[in-house]
């Protein structure tokens, strides 16, 4: 009886330590996709890349010409993708 008790004493002691140091680690921060880049297109803040959806309007297009992209590339579903 004796030996059980104190091998449960043990094993606690043994757990505590490892819950601690779990419980204290902070949860990893997200990560940005390297391709794109953080924009602010027609007022949004977004992360932008080519062959991404866009907005086919004056406003947006302005805003892409900033970054370097264009939409301009239309797929068989009538959608805007940038280049």
């Amino acid at each position: 009886m004796r030996r059980l008790l104190l091998t449960a004493a043990a094993a606690s002691a043994l757990a505590l330590p490892t819950a601690a140091a779990t419980a204290t680690t902070p949860p990893p921060a997200p990560i940005a996709h390297i391709a794109c880049t953080q924009a602010r297109i027609a007022g949004e803040s977004k992360c932008i890349a080519r062959g991404q959806f866009c907005r086919h309007n004056a406003r947006a297009m302005k805003d892409y010409a900033k970054y370097g992209l264009h939409c301009t590339r239309r797929d068989a579903n009538g959608r805007w993708h940038l280049t």
